[in-house]
């Protein structure tokens, strides 16, 4: 049986245990059809203790579940809010899956969901994924690969950036087309 990690450092790379900043979502430009919305969220991950909100929950046998052992793979379930705080408004929530996809533990793939709550784009969805590199302080660039609602068809790319050993603030640049 593999050994369970008692406590995940801070940065467990499910999310990269990011807190995401909803700035002023407003389209950046028009072109035809087209058009381009830069959104800026905080995601706050709790990776330890009775109100986790990313956990190992498989690994290669007799090996540590850790965020930088190759083949562990993380579940979320973490709230989105306007600030870099964990009392700061929640805007959505962001579920999702991480594996440790690199030998080295440099690299995890990532795969989630972001449900909007928020007034502008209540019950709209961002599908998520691609490779966060870490232990890098700069940003990791993802793809959106899908949504729903108002982000119907969109696609484009996500930008996680460290923000504290807890905290990555994640700009999501989307292009939707009409």
């Amino acid at each position: 049986m593999a050994k369970l990690m008692s406590s995940l450092f801070p940065v467990s790379l499910l999310f990269l245990s990011m807190i995401a900043f909803l700035a002023q979502a407003a389209p950046v430009e028009q072109v035809g059809s087209e058009k381009i919305i830069q959104l800026n969220y905080y995601l706050i991950e709790i990776t330890s203790g009775p109100n986790a909100t990313a956990v190992p929950v498989a690994g290669i046998a007799g090996q540590l579940w850790a965020p930088n052992t190759f083949g562990t793979i993380f579940v979320g379930d973490d709230p989105l809010t306007e600030r870099p705080s964990a009392s700061s408004p929640r805007v959505g929530q962001v579920r999702g899956l991480a594996v440790v996809s690199s030998k080295d533990g440099s690299a995890t793939y990532v795969s989630f969901s972001v449900t909007l709550t928020n007034r502008e784009y209540n019950g709209s969805t961002l599908q998520i994924q691609g490779t966060v590199n870490r232990p890098s302080r700069r940003p990791s660039v993802v793809s959106i690969v899908g949504g729903t609602g108002k982000f119907e068809g969109a696609r484009g790319s996500a930008f996680l950036q460290p923000y504290s050993n807890s905290i990555i603030q994640i700009t999501y640049k989307i292009q939707l087309y009409k």
